[in-house]
């Protein structure tokens, strides 16, 4: 695949956090709104039984407005496995954002985004949107349609990275029934030495 040219819509980012059921201002009010972890995709869609999912992001979130170039590649080799990365690069030609997805390819049962999206929503409702700086996703099972999912997460390490003071955190999103939906893995910046509560 060649380069493809990326402009990131206000309205778009604002449906999916909508979508996402999110009310974060960075996305649903701000004149240039930060791009959800999960908005960006890694090319096409990938389906399976257990997908996984990693966003990354270079500094700060891109935000509306931005005119990026996306560069995808396949990864073949693994017959059963389906995968795929995008890398996103800014009008000077510098790396800002990746995303990778990866799904086993005989699995009957397609799962649906929406579950690491709501997770996603959890974590930058908690943490903030423009700090994100990793999202990491394993789809355990589909989320039906109207099913309620709960969310948790609590802060596994603190430490300094380029620096700026980061955290990681893993996250657990669940069904009604208390059955693993998805579960995530993601880095913040933050500010001070405060480590965040965990949720």
């Amino acid at each position: 695949m060649g380069n493809v040219a990326v402009v990131l819509d206000t309205d778009a980012i604002r449906l999916f956090a909508q979508a996402a059921r999110s009310d974060n201002p960075a996305y649903r009010l701000a004149d240039r709104p930060v791009v959800p972890p999960t908005f960006l995709p890694a090319g096409g869609s990938v389906a399976g039984e257990r997908v996984e999912t990693d966003h990354r992001f270079f500094g700060p979130p891109p935000r509306a407005g931005d005119q990026l170039t996306a560069i995808r590649a396949g990864a073949p080799g693994r017959p059963a496995v389906a995968e795929s990365l995008t890398r996103y690069f800014d009008r000077t030609g510098g790396l800002v954002a990746e995303s990778w997805a990866a799904a086993e390819a005989f699995a009957v049962e397609e799962v649906s985004p929406q579950a690491a999206a709501l997770l996603a929503t959890y974590a930058t409702d908690w943490l903030g949107a423009e700090a994100i700086r990793r999202f990491r996703t394993r789809s355990v099972r589909p989320l039906p349609p109207g099913d309620v999912m709960s969310c948790s997460g609590q802060v596994t390490q603190s430490y300094v990275q380029d620096g700026e003071a980061r955290v990681d955190v893993s996250l657990c999103g669940v069904d009604a029934a208390g059955t693993v939906v998805v579960r995530a893995w993601a880095t913040f910046a933050v500010t001070g030495d405060e480590t965040p509560d965990p949720r």
